[in-house]
């Protein structure tokens, strides 16, 4: 742990509402920043509630760092994965019956995947945070979509501090654009921003999210040929003259379908994977669909490297030990998990096909924060030349701008101390 964290003030801080939140990057600091806070109330508790994703308390490497620094009360932490307490009607019984028979203190890890106010995994974990005696909460970033994703972990620490519903927080803190009297999208401005983190202030513990390696961002923009634009103008036509009710978010994954697997983002990928080849380094490959990865393979553009997929339909444990140990190119679909890949040898990323999901683009740097790390990092994003394209970009940036601000934000509050 990094001497810049003093237990004793942020214990100080942590005891005056009895809840807390850490913004911290590196996995193991978290931990055992958060263990320490606890092992302040050691005599004032029964037991050490630990909730997290399954990936996390399914790694070994993960559960191993929670022992290391628990020794003295091992024997009272409980581990609870945040799925089964949304899917399993016994497991909410048993954390209720337990929580309301004894004194716990509660740490939540990844405390972002509780930012859906209407899922059930929210709805319970509200439901049961007022019978928790201490709760602290483990997460970075703090928001990936917008200011929302903070009002389910405000609540879940202390419901008198916003004292409003989450549509009352949507109209103050994220005012509605409207186009033709429908709201067209929210976004927050900065005095919002500001002055939620002004509310919060006093329950953020500690922060460091400054990334401890250097990053090199490049944009690669294709344009489509001549035929792919005239077939995606058609192949666009027909699928909205199919349709009466027209849903975003659908529209978009059909349209980047049709464009995703361009001729010139294809010779592109070759190209830079040639080079890092030719460097001796290894990199992730995200793409959002699968039939990518196997277009990617059947085409042999690749000329013949070996690569490794980690999707939902393959063996995690096995493509992971390939990937470290002697296959240079990692394929990943968006949505799986990488959690525990040693990430030290790896020196690039590459984002194939892009996707509105700021989260996962947070997450995948994010990925390098338990193992050892390289001392730099290579960000490429592909982009094709489409009005979609564009739009996602736009949204992308603006995520990123209000995370930036918040911050920014975060850090000047803490200055002020000094």
């Amino acid at each position: 742990m990094q001497k810049k964290y003093t237990i004793n003030k942020l214990y100080h801080k942590f005891s005056k509402g009895n809840a807390g939140i850490l913004f911290i990057n590196s996995v193991p600091e978290r931990i055992e920043i958060s263990l320490k806070i606890a092992e302040y109330e050691i005599s004032n508790f029964d037991y050490l509630l630990w909730i997290a994703p399954a990936n996390f308390l399914n790694t070994l490497r993960y559960k191993n760092e929670i022992k290391k620094n628990c020794q003295s009360f091992r024997h009272r932490v409980l581990y609870y994965a945040i799925e089964s307490i949304s899917v399993s009607d016994q497991v909410y019984l048993e954390l209720y019956n337990l929580i309301i028979n004894h004194k716990t203190f509660c740490i939540v890890d990844e405390s972002l995947v509780i930012k859906n106010t209407q899922s059930e995994r929210t709805q319970r974990l509200l439901n049961l945070s007022r019978f928790f005696t201490y709760k602290l909460i483990l997460s970075c970033p703090p928001v990936t979509l917008g200011l929302i994703d903070l009002y389910t972990q405000i609540e879940f620490l202390n419901s008198k501090i916003l004292k409003m519903n989450s549509k009352q927080f949507k109209d103050i803190f994220m005012p509605a654009k409207y186009k033709n009297y429908m709201i067209q999208k929210r976004w927050s401005r900065p005095e919002d921003e500001n002055k939620l983190l002004g509310m919060l202030k006093p329950y953020i513990l500690g922060h460091d999210i400054n990334k401890p390696f250097k990053i090199n961002h490049f944009d690669l923009f294709f344009d489509l040929t001549p035929q792919e634009e005239q077939s995606y103008q058609e192949e666009k036509i027909h699928y909205l003259n199919k349709k009466n009710r027209i849903v975003f978010m659908d529209i978009a994954q059909t349209f980047q379908k049709i464009y995703t697997l361009s001729y010139n983002k294809l010779i592109g990928l070759k190209k830079l994977i040639t080079q890092i080849h030719t460097r001796q380094e290894k990199a992730l490959i995200y793409v959002k669909f699968i039939h990518e990865i196997d277009f990617i393979r059947e085409s042999k553009i690749l000329n013949d490297l070996p690569i490794v997929e980690l999707s939902k339909r393959t063996n995690k444990k096995k493509a992971i030990k390939a990937f470290e140990r002697n296959t240079d190119f990692l394929f990943c679909t968006y949505g799986v998990e990488k959690f525990g890949l040693n990430m030290q040898l790896c020196h690039n990323i590459i984002y194939y096909s892009q996707t509105f999901d700021y989260r996962c683009k947070v997450q995948s740097l994010n990925s390098f924060f338990f193992t050892g790390l390289p001392s730099e990092i290579n960000v490429y994003d592909f982009w094709i030349h489409t009005n979609l394209e564009k739009f996602i970009k736009d949204s992308l940036e603006h995520k990123e701008f209000l995370l930036s601000n918040i911050y920014q934000k975060i850090t000047r509050t803490e200055a002020l101390k000094l």
